[in-house]
């Protein structure tokens, strides 16, 4: 689209990126301002997030755009997904060297593999996913048991990444297997010590 066949004051979404989306929001919420200068009555009461993305390029690239979505606003990331705790280790590293870790909240991508199939199309087809061909390989060996496979290596990746320096969280997808979730926070241990698990009561007859 043409900026000239877009009324006056109006913007197209294709000509903002998440940094710019960011700095808008922050000043809605921050100065009750739009971008157009109007007053906000009620400004919203955002908790600004933006996507990280360790392994997109090269660490010291991705922390530059990540520095700037902290600048613009972001006051968490949710990465894509992680399956190389070690090269996390390196945008982590270029993260602290640009002052990020201490502001801003991060968590770690998680999807467990449901099957071969399943690992193969993120290896190849999902951006900036990078699944080690050691993983692949047990995803293989596996067979039928390719399922409980995959919940073991969910559970390692959250044991190796939950307590790296800058990591606050998991942020666990489990992209069509919801049934499983219930099984990996627990067995993971990254319930929150205060939760109470609901009780189911059978209808009265």
């Amino acid at each position: 689209m043409e900026m000239s066949s877009i009324p006056k004051g109006k913007m197209d979404i294709l000509d903002m990126d998440s940094v710019h989306m960011l700095w808008i929001l922050r000043r809605m919420r921050d100065e009750a301002i739009y971008m157009d200068g109007r007053q906000i009555k009620f400004p919203p009461k955002y908790f600004l997030g933006a996507a990280g993305s360790p392994f997109a390029s090269d660490p010291r690239i991705q922390a530059i755009r990540e520095h700037k979505k902290v600048n613009a606003g972001a006051q968490f990331f949710q990465t894509n997904l992680v399956y190389d705790p070690d090269r996390l280790d390196d945008w982590l590293e270029a993260l602290e060297k640009r002052g990020i870790l201490e502001k801003v909240y991060i968590l770690i991508g998680i999807t467990p593999l449901k099957s071969l199939k399943v690992a193969k199309y993120m290896n190849e087809e999902v951006p900036g996913v990078t699944i080690p061909e050691k993983l692949v390989k047990r995803m293989e060996a596996a067979g039928d048991k390719a399922e409980e496979e995959g919940v073991q290596i969910a559970l390692e990746l959250i044991s190796a990444v939950k307590n790296k320096k800058g990591v606050n969280g998991i942020h666990l997808m489990a992209v069509g297997w919801e049934e499983i979730v219930p099984r990996i926070i627990t067995e993971a241990g990254i319930l929150p010590p205060n939760f109470v698990q609901p009780v189911e009561v059978a209808p009265k007859s």
